[in-house]
């Protein structure tokens, strides 16, 4: 990426929840900059998601059905935001956990008929955990308070957009080279399978929003046991995937199920 004239886009979405399939997004903040930093335009924009919002989304962002309810849907705002983001491949889109607002903003386009491919979001997460492996987690607020950058400041989608672009630069990323960089596609999607043989006891974790306990090889975390909410399974080059709600960082993730060491359900049967 160095030497590239493209500007850069850090953006956020707030949300009703943590699914992309079932929650929809209710807030849009994105930046552009240039690789020395000089902003070229803010996007700030509420979104009316069309559903409740769920208590434990409004804790964190604190944004009210009353707050959404004279808000555009998402298929009056999607157009002024691609046309803010430029032609695809235009400028370099910048996200902290990147694979849940790619996955977010691709389902938001597919519903409103938006086609858009080229784009890829960049991961400042990945890039931090690699950059900054002496800090004891990556979240945004953790390192926003490591480089000063407003870590006091509202869990809004702007403002946490702008926390992404001083992160972007801090770590160096305009030097970077696009292939040390971790990126997901706006469209990129996950099939969903049945549950392979041998899991019983995590496919009925999947079924009935049971909580487990694992030890996985591998992770950013550590070998230490972990407790997550299995979303469901899912399938990528061949490889079969948990999707999980991580309860040690409170993050969405993907579990390889060949480097689940062991499970258990908890206050269960153990495997």
């Amino acid at each position: 990426m160095a030497g590239s004239p493209r500007d850069f886009i850090a953006f956020d979405l707030e949300t009703t929840g943590l699914l992309a399939a079932v929650d929809r997004v209710v807030e849009i903040g994105a930046v552009r900059f240039s690789a020395d930093g000089t902003e070229r335009g803010r996007f700030e924009q509420l979104v009316n998601p069309e559903r409740p919002m769920a208590p434990a989304a409004q804790a964190i962002h604190g944004i009210s059905d009353a707050d959404l309810a004279a808000a555009p849907t998402a298929r009056e705002v999607l157009p002024a935001f691609l046309e803010f983001l430029g032609a695809p491949g235009a400028a370099v889109l910048l996200a902290h956990n990147a694979w849940f607002d790619a996955g977010f903003l691709g389902r938001e386009l597919s519903r409103a008929g938006h086609e858009r491919s080229g784009d890829a979001v960049v991961d400042t997460l990945a890039l931090a955990r690699r950059k900054r492996a002496d800090l004891r987690n990556h979240r945004l607020d953790t390192l926003a308070r490591a480089f000063g950058l407003d870590p006091d400041g509202p869990h809004r989608a702007l403002a946490d957009g702008l926390r992404v672009k001083g992160l972007w630069l801090a770590l160096g990323g305009p030097d970077e080279l696009p292939e040390r960089l971790v990126a997901y596609p706006l469209f990129h999607k996950a099939r969903a399978v049945d549950s392979p043989v041998g899991w019983d006891l995590l496919a009925e974790a999947v079924a009935l929003g049971r909580r487990v306990r694992m030890k996985y090889e591998g992770g950013t975390q550590g070998a230490e046991p972990r407790e997550v909410t299995p979303r469901a399974f899912v399938q990528r080059g061949g490889v079969t995937f948990l999707r999980a709600l991580c309860h040690l960082d409170m993050m969405e993730k993907s579990f390889r199920l060949d480097r689940v060491v062991w499970y258990e359900i908890v206050e269960s049967k153990s495997r």
